[in-house]
């Protein structure tokens, strides 16, 4: 039986993976693997994976917007800004996420920042996460804290 089906969201099991100056929480049947120095979580019985990738600006503040802009483009992705959601993490940290299709694959981009610090999550699947996936997705992603 799946464990958030008897226990409220907050009580199921999560563990913790620190980076280099970030920490989230995930569920505990997600694996993780290091894979030239990206973490990389997923669910080895699916088909998809969740990459995080850590960067400090040189020049000082993070432009979320731009760099996703950037990103979207160096992978021939056009930016839509009405395709762009805005938020802001449990913990405070800026985000933006845009969703796309592209090969068949379904993808989630999503910027989080504060000041000079900056995380990058990318999500892909096979198909669009179901209901469960996508809060287990959520809830990591709310879970990113700097420090």
């Amino acid at each position: 039986m799946d464990p958030r089906q008897t226990l409220p969201s907050e009580e199921v099991p999560r563990k913790s993976f620190r980076g280099t100056f970030f920490r989230l929480h995930y569920p505990t049947d997600w694996e993780c693997e290091i894979i030239e120095n990206v973490p990389s979580f997923f669910d080895p019985d699916a088909g998809w994976a969740l990459q995080i990738a850590a960067t400090r600006s040189a020049s000082g503040d993070c432009d979320l917007r731009s760099e996703l802009r950037t990103y979207l483009e160096n992978n021939s992705i056009e930016f839509m800004e009405e395709r762009v959601v805005a938020f802001e993490t449990e913990s405070g940290l800026s985000a933006l996420a845009c969703e796309f299709t592209r090969e068949n694959r379904f993808w989630m981009i999503q910027f989080l920042g504060s000041k000079d610090r900056m995380v990058i999550m990318i999500f892909n699947a096979d198909e669009v996460p179901d209901p469960d996936l996508a809060i287990d997705i959520s809830r990591a992603v709310g879970s990113l804290e700097f420090f």
